[in-house]
């Protein structure tokens, strides 16, 4: 497949990226998946994502380490889920205990704070879309789960 142009991706969709620190490396390892950071597209070269150090922003767009961009194949309410970005999300901090709470498979992070895939999935429920089990929390769901759900279907993946 040739490489992601921004003009392929809707808002909404999700941007799955690999490996490029040793934070990341111990995420692939602990979830057996190459896809270990998750960002969701904004629209206009922006995405929506938490972010190592920074927390959670309205970023530019990486398009470095992209491996795969997944859309929801049900209808959802991105406008709904914006709006909770901008009123609620916004300014949190990275969820650290979180993260080192899902690699060590222990009791939850912080409700004030969300790592990657926590932030998508709350994001996601929010437009009154669920990717996954509304039983899981989201503080549960690993990025590479956005890679396999069936709620979602690829549109773009880099050849490994």
């Amino acid at each position: 497949m040739s490489p992601l142009l921004p003009s392929e991706l809707l808002p909404g969709d999700t941007i799955l990226y690999s490996p490029i620190n040793i934070l990341d490396w111990i995420i692939a390892i602990k979830t057996w998946s190459y896809a270990i950071h998750s960002e969701i597209y904004a629209g206009n070269g922006r995405s929506f994502a938490s972010r190592p150090f920074i927390g959670i922003r309205d970023y530019p767009l990486q398009l470095d380490n992209i491996v795969a961009v997944r859309r929801p194949k049900a209808a959802w309410n991105f406008e709904s889920a914006k709006t909770w970005f901008f009123a609620h999300a916004i300014g949190q901090k990275y969820d650290w205990k979180g993260i080192l709470c899902f690699i060590l498979a222990v009791k939850q992070g912080a409700h004030d704070r969300m790592f990657c895939s926590e932030f998508n999935t709350r994001f996601y429920n929010r437009g009154h879309f669920q990717p996954f089990d509304p039983n899981w929390d989201a503080d549960k769901v690993a990025p590479s789960f956005f890679l396999i759900t069936p709620a979602m279907e690829t549109v773009w993946e880099k050849k490994m």
